[in-house]
This record gives C-alpha cells, structure tokens and sequence, in this order.
C-alpha cells in the first residue's frame, strides 16, 4: 500500500496521471457511478464536464507544487527572506507558467487526456449496453409472457383473456408492452384466420415462446398447465 501511494505521489508530481488510460477510465467510472447513485438521469457529458475541470485544476495544483518545491529549495539556500526574494518568486512565477501551460498542459490535455477521456466513455458506455442487452437476451420474450398468462388464466377458471381492446390494455400495463402488440398476440392466440397466415418466421418465433414457456412450467413442475398448453400448440400446429 505505501509503495502504491509512493508511486501514485510521484505520478502526481511528474504529471503522468493525467496521460494514464487505466487511471481516467477508473475515475470516470467513479465518479459517473457516485452521481448517478444521487441524480438518476446524470448523463456521462456532465462527468466528462467536471473531468476536464478536475484536469485543469490537477494542472494548476502540479504547477503550484513546483513553485513551493522552489522555494523550498531556494530558501534553504538563501541566507535572507526579504522583499526582494519574494519578489523574484512572484516574478519567476508568472514568467513560468505560460511555457508549462502552452508546452505542457495543453499538449498533455489536447493529445492525451481528452481523447483518453473520450475513450474511456465509450467504453463504459459500450459495456452498460452489453450489460443491457444480456439481461433482454435473459428474459423472457412478451409472446411467451402471453402464453404463460393464458395458462394461468384458464387454469384458474378466470377466463378472463380474450381478442379485444381491454385485455389488450391490461396486458400492456403488467407487461409495459404497447396495447398494440399485445392485441396481436392474443389474436394469433384465440384466431385460428390469424394463426392460418403466420409466415415461416414467425412460426420458429412461436415454437422458440412454447418452448420458452414450457421450461417455465417445468420448472415449476405445473402439469395442469403444461397440459394445456400442450393444447393451445396443438391448435397452432394445425393451423
């Protein structure tokens, strides 16, 4: 740990931080991940923003530390601390900072920082839409969510479900898909005209949701309504 922190110190003092690639995609994680926790909505160019700040305020804390450094230095050298010496080191001062500014820091921030920093956006962006899109890959798809309603619902006498407008609406307020594709699935459901125009497509769509839907009742070793749905697939391998 010491040697870490060492090592960290002298990065800070040589400037190479700012130019690491590991190091600003950690603090952009970081700190997008510890604003989101308080804002929801933070978008990744507000964390870019104080980025960009905190590099520029990392130049001028860098800058700050030479000059202490030299005078330090300088002091323990110089017999008297008069008017005059500190006159010279707010002189040396203002001369220095441009060339580190224009030499320096810009460089470091134009050809390495800001296109790092761009990077490491990417890639943590690039890496929630995988996260996302393996979780939509794991769940189950809306027709085998119909399926598995329809079953519970005829096994438990409700009777409910049916081809019409209203239980497409319920069905798109427990699902949060839109009414729309709801109303279509419970037509290829309870339609045998609709079943009877389904192209190839999208019957390796439906057998994929039966299958889906079966290993769900399986699981929950629920014979009844594996047996019924065994009769509803029945009635689309007819159509």
């Amino acid at each position: 740990m010491k040697r870490m922190n060492m090592k960290r110190l002298i990065d800070r003092f040589t400037f190479e931080l700012p130019e690491n690639p590991s190091y600003i995609y950690t603090r952009f994680r970081q700190m997008h991940e510890r604003r989101r926790s308080i804002h929801r909505y933070w978008p990744a160019t507000a964390t870019r923003s104080q980025l960009i700040d905190t590099y520029w305020r990392s130049a001028l804390l860098h800058f700050s530390s030479i000059i202490i450094l030299g005078v330090l230095v300088t002091s323990f050298f110089s017999g008297t601390l008069d008017l005059l010496y500190f006159l010279s080191v707010a002189i040396f001062t203002i001369g220095a900072f441009p060339p580190l500014y224009y030499f320096i820091y810009r460089p470091i921030f134009n050809s390495s920082f800001l296109p790092n920093l761009e990077n490491a956006i990417a890639t943590y962006e690039g890496r929630e839409l995988s996260l996302l899109e393996k979780c939509r890959q794991d769940q189950l798809s809306n027709r085998t969510l119909v399926l598995l309603f329809y079953v519970f619902d005829k096994t438990s006498c409700a009777n409910y479900l049916s081809p019409n407008d209203k239980c497409a609406d319920l069905l798109h307020k427990l699902f949060g898909v839109s009414t729309k594709s709801m109303k279509n699935e419970l037509d290829l459901i309870f339609k045998k005209a609709k079943r009877a125009k389904m192209e190839s497509r999208l019957r390796v769509e439906v057998n994929k949701s039966f299958e889906d839907a079966f290993k769900v009742l399986e699981t929950m070793q629920f014979s009844e309504g594996i047996k019924l749905l065994k009769q509803l697939e029945q009635q689309f391998l007819r159509s």
